[in-house]
């Protein structure tokens, strides 16, 4: 037969409401501790050590650097000058040395001493054109002698400004660390309470009537745990995370193995006891769940048959699972009140019924 689920449908209603209840209040909380963890000095706004290329030292050097970039770039301005300058004038002389050459094989052909005094001006002038070229040549040599120091002298600065960037490194990690561990300790001075009062509501008041707000405080808790606590867990190149998650895992685990050899002891227990005993310890509800899920709600077990027989008793703990009904005979589930085909109220909700009749062959 079908199971029937015990829960009222209100009252799973209900249960939604209150996990979303929980989880609304759970939001609020993180939300607060957000706000607390932000507005806590040398946390969001903290005191950052300057970085290990921003020291003093190298601020000076990296100035003296600029300026020399300065410098040489006025030198190659200047010597781009001097080499357009240059070209200039080395075409000028190249036409003009041509152009002469061209006209003393005009004067050899015609041997007119006349034009003796214009040789000697053309002369003149091809001599005047190679010095303006020989000038800026020079020029240019001088401007690049001129750079040839602030080259080296920036070549040194850059070395300099590497060895000091090497030296304050250590430095530098020293802060850092100090840093994260003081953003470290006072993540953990707030959220170390809120985790102690997280486990004592989940030990000690998971039955309370106020448990769907405790719950929500839980769930903030593990939040801020994993979200607001981890994360910044000071590192030791792994070590200490490393270390964190053994200890986790180590505590969680002895937890639930001491749960669990205690609830098998109870259940061993309550194995022992007689059926009336164990049945006064299931709740209606709970019953009803567990039955649906094919589980025995004495001992927690599948329920197990054969074939087509009909499983009306626990084969590992013997608890009764379907009687028939003391008025019409028909089969039910044990822990029904009320009869469903006839409504009589089952047998010990009417101590003076009779007990159930066997099912005809």
């Amino acid at each position: 037969m079908d199971m029937i689920k015990g829960v009222r449908v209100p009252e799973r209603i209900y249960r939604g409401v209150l996990w979303l209840v929980s989880v609304v209040f759970a939001g609020f909380i993180i939300g607060l501790g957000n706000l607390v963890i932000g507005d806590l000095p040398m946390v969001d706004e903290q005191v950052v050590a300057a970085p290990a290329d921003d020291t003093p030292a190298v601020r000076q050097v990296r100035g003296q650097i600029a300026q020399l970039e300065r410098d040489k770039a006025g030198i190659d301005d200047k010597l781009e000058i001097q080499r357009l300058q240059l070209d200039q004038a080395q075409r000028a002389s190249t036409t003009a040395s041509e152009t002469f050459r061209a006209w003393i094989a005009a004067r050899t052909a015609t041997t007119n001493p006349q034009q003796d005094p214009e040789v000697l001006a053309r002369t003149r002038e091809l001599e005047q054109l190679k010095g303006n070229e020989r000038a800026i040549q020079q020029a240019i040599a001088t401007l690049e002698n001129e750079r040839a120091p602030l080259d080296q002298r920036e070549t040194a600065l850059r070395g300099q400004e590497n060895d000091l960037i090497a030296a304050a490194w250590p430095a530098q990690e020293r802060a850092m660390f100090w840093q994260e561990l003081r953003v470290f300790a006072l993540r953990l001075l707030l959220t170390l309470p809120m985790l102690a009062v997280a486990a004592w509501m989940v030990m000690k008041k998971r039955k309370s009537d106020h448990w769907p707000l405790m719950r929500g405080f839980v769930l903030a808790a593990v939040f801020v745990f994993f979200v607001e606590l981890v994360p910044y867990l000071p590192s030791y190149g792994g070590y200490v995370r490393y270390a964190v998650g053994i200890v986790l895992t180590f505590a969680v685990g002895h937890f639930l193995i001491k749960n669990m050899r205690a609830y098998l002891a109870q259940r061993q227990e309550g194995e022992a006891q007689a059926e009336q005993e164990r049945r006064k310890r299931v709740s209606h509800d709970e019953a009803f769940k567990k039955m649906a899920a094919k589980v025995c709600p004495g001992c927690d077990r599948p329920i197990s048959t054969t074939g087509d027989a009909e499983a009306n008793f626990c084969v590992h703990c013997g608890m009764t699972l379907f009687d028939h009904c003391h008025a019409c005979n028909t089969r039910k589930m044990a822990f029904f009140r009320f009869c469903m085909t006839c409504g009589t109220p089952a047998k010990e909700d009417a101590p003076a019924a009779a007990l159930p009749n066997p099912a005809p062959a």
